[in-house]
């Protein structure tokens, strides 16, 4: 199956390894005894499926690597998502679930299935790479034009509501006192005290309710860091709903100090200020498509400056590899040049910001990546010496 095994062995503890850290960690203060039986269900549905359909994944591409027959691998991955759930019954926060585990089994057919069809796919001949390469540019573009529909902002209709210091659900409660909040101009004015602790979880200092009831905005601290959140058709999709952030906004703010902050759109620029200090330009790039499905709460930002690279190296890295499995083909350059001029064109005609030096990065070196994988593959199908050995 696969020559290298000890790759295979490293690609499966890390795929187990990840569903352990995934999965086992604590998310709350009570535990649950009670199974459920929905596939998925709440505000994040959508996202939460996606998450468990991808989560097993790459465990089982090592299962399969390691030549492990496709029914024996997706049995094995069924025990391992039983197992966690029922681990979950006692850890707060966590509840098992039988829907649960049909997706992650389901998961494990997927990545199992994905190595054991891979000639039919992946190493096919030129002429059809060059085809793939094509559909992979296409299929990128339309990823990232999608994130910009999901994530466009949506307004509501009048009048406008703003609710001081919300205690919403999966949220953080404010622990400094909200002295004002106020809706003036398209922008919210929230004057507040900080906490003796920074919010270890986003905690809202106020929230701006549209005429049918909707939440319109959210803006809060997380840390040291000023967050806010639009409406946006994900919601609608039950997906997730990325937030927008200033790092270490607060900085200088000591415990019980009295600050003003706001955010809201000046001049089509969307703001964040603590007076009298503001960062504008703040919005979302086609890296930041991966947080429609899983949104971190708090995640420094280099290690989402990175993510964000490697989503973009995700779409790029199989149109190298298939115009790589060419012999110069004028399709495969096309394709290749569809997805550069994607982060251009894409950031231009849409609301999202333009592609950032890391997700450039992520780009190329997904497409070189590729292109070194897909010619030496191409070179071992024409050298029977090679292939043999």
């Amino acid at each position: 199956m696969f020559s290298n095994r000890w790759v295979a062995l490293a690609i499966t503890l890390a795929g187990a390894a990840g569903i352990m850290l995934a999965t086992l960690h604590v998310g709350g203060h009570s535990t649950s005894h009670e199974w459920s039986w929905n596939l998925t269900s709440g505000d994040a549905a959508l996202a939460e499926l996606l998450q468990n359909l991808i989560l097993f994944i790459p465990f089982a591409i090592g299962l399969a690597l390691l030549g492990i027959p496709l029914l024996r691998a997706v049995a094995i991955g069924a025990l391992l998502s039983f197992s966690v759930e029922f681990a979950q019954q006692w850890i707060p926060g966590r509840d098992p679930s039988v829907g649960d585990i049909v997706c992650n089994t389901t998961s494990t057919a997927i990545g199992a299935g994905l190595v054991y069809l891979a000639p039919r796919w992946l190493t096919v001949s030129p002429e059809r790479s060059a085809w793939h390469a094509l559909g992979g540019a296409a299929l990128a573009i339309l990823v990232w034009l999608g994130t910009a529909v999901l994530l466009s902002p949506t307004f509501g209709p009048p009048p406008y509501t703003v609710v001081p210091r919300p205690d919403f659900n999966f949220w953080g409660l404010y622990k400094g006192n909200v002295l004002e909040a106020r809706l003036e101009n398209g922008l919210l004015y929230v004057k507040a005290t900080f906490p003796e602790r920074p919010p270890g979880r986003p905690s809202p200092l106020a929230a701006v309710v549209d005429g049918q009831g909707k939440l319109a905005t959210v803006f809060a601290v997380a840390g040291r860091d000023l967050s806010m959140r639009y409406d946006m058709p994900s919601l609608r999709l039950t997906l997730e709903q990325p937030d927008l952030r200033w790092e270490d906004a607060l900085a200088k703010v000591a415990p019980a100090d009295t600050f003003m902050a706001t955010t809201g759109r000046e001049k089509n620029d969307l703001c964040i200020a603590v007076i009298p200090e503001y960062r504008c330009g703040l919005g979302y790039t086609i890296g930041d498509g991966w947080k429609l499905i899983f949104n971190p709460e708090y995640w420094p930002g280099w290690l989402l400056a990175l993510i964000n690279a490697c989503w973009v190296a995700g779409w790029t890295v199989g149109v190298g590899f298939w115009a790589g499995r060419t012999t110069g083909s004028r399709r495969a350059k096309i394709a290749v040049a569809i997805v550069l001029l994607g982060m251009i064109v894409v950031p231009m005609t849409t609301h999202l910001k333009g592609s950032s030096l890391p997700e450039w990065i992520g780009a190329l070196l997904g497409i070189e990546i590729g292109l070194v994988l897909g010619d030496r593959a191409l070179k071992s199908r024409h050298n029977p010496i090679h292939r043999s050995a």
